[in-house]
């Protein structure tokens, strides 16, 4: 029986993926899993998965389960969301919904979530090994991931994913939206030194867009008359 976590990128696809990574420093693959597994991806983080809401606050970062939103009255979230777009308005800030995956194979094995299984792919010789072609980095060791879900009024701004000791070689986001209008926003842009947008790509089912870190990028805010949850699993490869 096939695995349905196998990698679904031709070796073609990987080459010409590989020369545009080492060009632009970025790169976006289609298909990238079988169908049927990011279609079950796509269910399970729709109708499943249990998300907090994450925000910084400064240096704090706040993550808040559904029990813990519904504790918060209207003048509290209120004044929360002041305070996020306050700080957003000329610093680095997020507001998302994320369901974090541990770093250690028990824990994953133990949750044994889809999400869980799907890291733990990403750390077995056929994905390490095709991210360390598409990268040219033998070193990397450690694919680390989250599910993400962005809702109308959700965004992160600017950064560049240079953390000391995280040892980030590239980025990656998995998208797993079937359907996405430019218009609802949710775009992953790329910025430029002088501050304007040099690549924005808008979500794709089953599409992995891999970046070099570190790169100045953001996620433009989901509109509110978006259709539907920006949804996809995020994370970096690490030395």
């Amino acid at each position: 029986m096939a695995n349905p976590f196998s990698p679904a990128i031709t070796p073609a696809a990987c080459q010409a993926a590989t020369a545009t990574l080492a060009a632009s420093g970025h790169v976006r693959l289609a298909p990238v899993l079988p169908a049927a597994t990011a279609d079950a991806l796509h269910r399970w983080m729709g109708e499943e998965a249990a998300f907090s809401r994450v925000l910084n606050q400064g240096d704090k970062v706040w993550d808040l389960d559904a029990k813990a939103r519904a504790a918060l009255d209207p003048q509290r979230q209120a004044a929360l969301l002041d305070a996020v777009h306050a700080q957003a308005r000329d610093g680095f800030q997020f507001l998302f919904d994320s369901l974090r995956v541990s770093d250690d194979p028990a824990e994953r094995a133990a949750r044994n979530w889809p999400v869980d299984r799907l890291v733990s792919a990403f750390n077995t010789p056929p994905w390490l090994d095709l991210f360390r072609t598409l990268t040219g980095e033998p070193a990397i060791r450690l694919v680390d991931g989250q599910a993400t879900r962005y809702l109308p009024g959700h965004f992160l701004t600017c950064h560049d994913d240079n953390v000391a000791g995280k040892n980030r070689v590239a980025a990656y986001v998995l998208n797993l939206t079937p359907q996405w209008r430019v218009e609802w926003g949710g775009l992953l842009m790329f910025h430029d030194d002088a501050g304007d947008v040099q690549r924005a790509l808008a979500p794709r089912h089953n599409a992995l867009h891999l970046f070099r870190v570190p790169q100045r990028h953001s996620v433009s805010q989901v509109t509110p008359f978006a259709g539907a949850p920006r949804l996809a699993i995020t994370g970096w490869l690490r030395r």
